[in-house]
């Protein structure tokens, strides 16, 4: 999935600043509750351990490979922290006999998960070892005394409810995702042929034409045509011609490879390849192996057909300079062409060199 690095990275050092500034307002609030003399074994452990580690990964954010390995890095924050509140919990209790909460646990569960987006194998993962290190605790120091029990099926089942809830919503976010690429999809391919549809044919070939003025490029319009297409159809059947679709599109592509070709079903049994920045010579030649891959396909066509195998038609419109041209007129210059192979006996190309 495509990221856009620096509105992705301020908002991640937005949410870390932003943790960290959190931090220092429980500590404002805590600082009331617990005795005086907890005071600076708690400051050290929210502002020499907690605090610390928040800003070092702000700072990490900088590194040119945070993004990559950011989920990584923010499942170890995430129990780092929660791993610092534990020692504090034990600590607090073995040294002060003081019942420290155990909430901030899982207020750091749900800020990494989903304030940071860490995604749901590593969130089970943290999360895991977080309850793990929690029943340690309650093991090793029964803090919370007769509610340990509950203390501890609270904090489990909480941070297993938030890896679920990112599990979710990442589901429901790759489902969205997805409904997005095929409707996409939908609107730019022609579904048969997986080819570009008309609109986006002709959306693609003007932003070329715009790009081959710019550069003073030659272009080419190719407009293809299945002979006697009906006739197959009726002899065959509809399933049989779509096949036939399908080959034409196939053929179009072992031909056309570069990035900047354009291919399009343009409706019917008719398709259109626009080229930029090609020679005439080129473009015959790739006209001529269109030509010879229907030869070797030997689909056999219909009994009333010109030829005893499916063949195409091709017109083509080439264009040494197009700084006057237009893509309809392009088109409009392959289709006539495209009939005059067609007069001609069919299975042919003919080109001509398009003026204004």
């Amino acid at each position: 999935m495509h990221i856009n690095r620096p509105s992705e990275l301020r908002r991640l050092r937005i949410a870390l600043i932003i943790g960290a500034i959190l931090v220092l307002l429980f500590m404002a609030a805590d600082l009331v509750l617990i005795p005086s003399s907890m005071f600076k074994l708690y400051i050290f452990d929210r502002l020499l351990l907690q605090f610390p580690i928040v800003i070092a990964v702000v700072v990490l954010s900088y590194w040119r490979h945070f993004i990559r390995y950011r989920a990584y890095i923010f499942a170890g924050l995430l129990i780092a922290l929660s791993y610092s509140n534990y020692w504090l919990i034990w600590v607090c209790w073995e040294e002060h006999n003081f019942v420290f909460p155990y909430e901030g646990t899982i207020l750091y569960a749900f800020f990494c998960v989903f304030a940071l987006g860490i995604p749901f194998k590593l969130a089970i993962t943290a999360n895991t070892i977080n309850i793990l290190g929690f029943l340690g605790l309650m093991w090793l120091a029964p803090v919370y005394g007769d509610r340990v029990p509950i203390s501890a099926a609270f904090v489990t089942g909480s941070l297993f409810i938030c890896a679920y809830a990112k599990y979710r919503l990442d589901r429901s976010v790759h489902m969205l995702k997805e409904t997005n690429d095929r409707l996409l999809k939908l609107s730019k391919f022609d579904p048969l042929s997986d080819l570009l549809n008309r609109r986006a044919l002709r959306d693609q070939s003007e932003k070329l034409l715009a790009l081959s003025k710019r550069h003073n490029v030659s272009m080419a319009v190719l407009m293809l045509d299945l002979d006697d297409f009906k006739k197959y159809n009726d002899n065959f059947g509809h399933q049989q011609g779509d096949e036939a679709i399908k080959v034409q599109a196939r053929i179009m592509k072992q031909v056309f490879k570069r990035e900047t070709d354009i291919l399009g079903r343009y409706g019917g049994e008719e398709f259109i390849v626009v080229l930029s920045d090609i020679s005439k010579e080129q473009v015959e030649k790739h006209s001529q192996a269109i030509l010879d891959k229907w030869k070797d396909t030997k689909l056999k066509h219909a009994d009333e057909a010109k030829h005893p195998f499916m063949s195409c038609s091709i017109g083509v419109a080439y264009a040494s300079t197009v700084s006057e041209l237009s893509i309809d007129w392009l088109i409009d210059e392959a289709d006539k062409v495209l009939y005059e192979a067609k007069e001609k006996g069919k299975a042919q190309y003919v080109v001509t060199e398009a003026q204004c």
